[in-house]
Formats: C-alpha cells, sequence, structure tokens
C-alpha cells in the first residue's frame, strides 16, 4: 500500500469516527459535560482531517 493511499483510508476512517461522536450527542448523553467533551472530541477528529486532506493534496500534485 503506497503513502497516498494510507493518508486517504485514514482520512475516511477520521471523517466517520467523527461524523458517529456528532450523531451520538443527539441520541446519547444529555449531561452538559459529556456534550461538550464529544464535541470537542469530534471537532479534534475534523482539525486532523483537515492535516490530512493537505497531505492527500501534497501527495496528489506530486504525481
Amino acid at each position: 500500500m503506497n503513502e497516498l493511499q494510507q493518508v486517504e483510508e485514514e482520512l475516511a476512517r477520521l471523517r466517520r469516527q467523527a461524523r458517529e461522536l456528532r450523531e451520538q450527542i443527539g441520541e446519547g448523553p444529555t449531561d452538559p459535560a459529556e456534550i461538550a467533551m464529544l464535541i470537542a472530541n469530534a471537532d479534534q477528529l475534523d482539525a486532523l482531517a483537515e492535516n490530512m486532506e493537505i497531505r492527500r493534496q501534497v501527495l496528489l500534485n506530486e504525481r
């Protein structure tokens, strides 16, 4: 597996995890602290996904 494939798989995984965390907000905890934690975790995953997207673009431009 090349680096581009690895980055694309990681990017998909991060986006899926962030989406799943946000879905839990409406279904799961009602405690404001837990909701805030879920939102913060989802935001962190989104930030990681943005970095992976930048790396993906760099790899695509190197082709």
